[in-house]
This record gives structure tokens, sequence and C-alpha cells, in this order.
């Protein structure tokens, strides 16, 4: 039930800079589980190596690999009564751009929506917004997603084309119901309470390299520009970790960089 003092702590601190992430134990447990298999990646003049792997997600500021967490994972539900009804949000606090237009602590980007789950089965639930995993950038410090497990006073009717009124400040078509996720909006309005919570912690691997160099839709994007900080290449900018007013051509490209892969991933998924 999350009782341990380093999560109890780890949450606390959490909460500070996210007022959406609960604090403190709580009465149910949510278990994200990975199941990943052995892959290697050809990028930046070498071999990456993904050992298969089966893993959990069951407390706050596990550390794990994207190319771990690409698949979609299975996830269930601990300490619930009969009768009780479910929705689960996954969340990226980190997401990069330019002028704060994708997400952040205070509005975050929408990874995930499952509603109405019963039976403390998230496979019974709507998926209003399917999965879509970690694509922290290079040279950028990782990124962290948090689940929340929401527990619901009805059945709710929400679909995607009901999400862009939690996300009035997106300005970007692309992510529309997805940028500047207004949180403790979407559970005021539909009368949710936090009851579980677990969070993953995600820096670039040779999954995410791979990706930005050989998906179509990153063709601009050279092996130079996303090797950087791997021996052999351009180290990482010295500004890479500026606030997003810095005007730096290396900050907006490894940005850029980022924005497209989420909006390849977030296309995938829909498809």
């Amino acid at each position: 039930m999350l009782s341990s003092i380093t999560t109890i702590t780890a949450l606390i601190a959490l909460s500070n800079a996210h007022p959406w992430v609960p604090s403190g134990d709580l009465p149910m447990d949510l278990t994200v589980t990975f199941s990943a298999p052995e892959m290697v990646y050809s990028v930046c003049d070498r071999d990456f190596t993904q050992s298969a792997k089966n893993f959990s997600v069951a407390t706050a500021g596990v550390a794990v690999n994207p190319g771990q967490t690409a698949n979609d994972p299975t996830m269930t539900i601990t300490g619930a009564s009969p009768g009780d009804m479910f929705t689960i949000l996954m969340l990226d606090s980190d997401a990069p751009a330019p002028d704060n237009d994708v997400g952040g602590t205070l509005k975050p980007l929408l990874h995930m929506l499952i509603t109405n789950i019963t039976n403390a089965d998230p496979s019974t639930g709507t998926v209003v917004d399917p999965y879509v995993g970690p694509m922290p950038p290079p040279c950028q410090p990782a990124n962290t997603y948090h689940y929340l497990l929401l527990k619901q006073t009805a059945a709710l009717s929400l679909t995607f084309d009901d999400l862009p009124q939690y996300t009035p400040n997106c300005t970007l078509p692309v992510f529309a119901g997805k940028c500047l996720f207004e949180v403790t909006n979407f559970i005021s309005s539909n009368q949710l309470t936090t009851v579980g919570y677990a969070s993953m912690v995600a820096g670039a691997d040779g999954f995410v390299r791979y990706t930005q160099v050989n998906d179509p839709v990153l063709s601009w994007m050279t092996e130079a520009d996303t090797c950087k900080g791997i021996d052999g290449y351009d180290p990482c900018p010295t500004l890479a970790t500026a606030p997003p007013s810095s005007s730096s051509d290396n900050v907006k490209m490894s940005i850029m960089a980022s924005a497209w892969c989420l909006i390849f991933s977030f296309i995938f998924a829909l498809n």
C-alpha cells in the first residue's frame, strides 16, 4: 500500500512540485508490468543491446529504459472493493518544448487514459487514449512518467473528442487533447479520487536514438545530431538543460526532435 518510508518521502517531494501527485500512504496499489524482448539497436556507430526483461513499476521513481517500456503494459489493481470503478491516467511532467507548450509540472502531457475499469481489471476499461511509451530526448534530463489510479463515483462517458476541454491552452493541433493537460480540472470535473500511484523515470537509450535516426517522420534528423553525447560524437550542448526561453539552436533542435518522436508515437498508437 505504498507504505515504505522511502516511497512516502518520494511522493511528498513530487507532490510539492506537482500538485496532482498524491502524498502519503494510499489505500490501493497500481502495478504496471512490462515484458520487453531482447533487441539490438544499431545506431551511433555501435550496437545498443536491450536485454529481455519482465519487470513491474509499483512505487514512485522506478528507473526504466524507454526500449523496455515501448510495448503496452499490463496493469493490476490491488485493494479494491466489489463494485469499485476506476480511471487510470499516464502523464509526462517533463515534456520539453520551446515555449512550454507540450507539458510541465502543472499541466503535463497525456500519455494514456483508461476509464470505467471494473472488477479491479484494467483490461475491462474504455481506452479513451491509448498507451504511448516514453520517448525522452538525448542530451536532456530524464523524464518522469506518472500513473494515477483514480476512483470513480459513476460511469464516465468520455471519448477522445472530449479531451480538448481539459487542454484549453494547448496550441499544437497534433497534440490536441494531450498537451498541457489540466489534471486537477479533470479530476474535480469528473468527481474522481486518487487512490493509487506509481511513476517511472526514463532517459534516452539506444531505442530513442535508433527511433530518431530511422523513422521516416524524422528523416531531417541526422545521426550526428541524435548521437551527441556518445563517445566519438560531439558532446551534448552545454545549454541543453537551459530553460525553454533559451535561444540556443542546439536546445531547440533537441526539443524539436523529441516533439517529432512524440508525434510519430501518438500517430502510430492511434493506427
